[in-house]
């Protein structure tokens, strides 16, 4: 059985306030991030297991990863999922 604590159904109006969480957003959050941890997008890169391009497109914006890819980057630069996105 799914728990649904803590999750709710959005309408169309709630889901137009919602800010964050466009490439843009990511793109811009994850260079910061990655840039003052120190860490190259080829480390970033070889602990996701990923190409260093991939990389350099989330960074760009040409490029959005995908929730799990969200998670593992959130978890590899020690940050919260949120601060990615938004």
């Amino acid at each position: 059985m799914i728990d649904n604590y803590g999750f709710c159904e959005l309408n169309e109006a709630d889901l137009a306030a919602i800010s964050g969480g466009s490439s843009e957003d990511i793109a811009q959050n994850l260079k910061t991030v990655r840039s003052t941890l120190g860490m190259r997008r080829a480390q970033l890169a070889d602990r996701l297991h990923l190409d260093v391009t991939t990389i350099a497109r989330y960074e760009e914006g040409t490029r959005v990863p995908d929730i799990d890819t969200l998670i593992q980057i959130s978890r590899v630069l020690g940050v919260e999922i949120n601060d990615l996105i938004f």
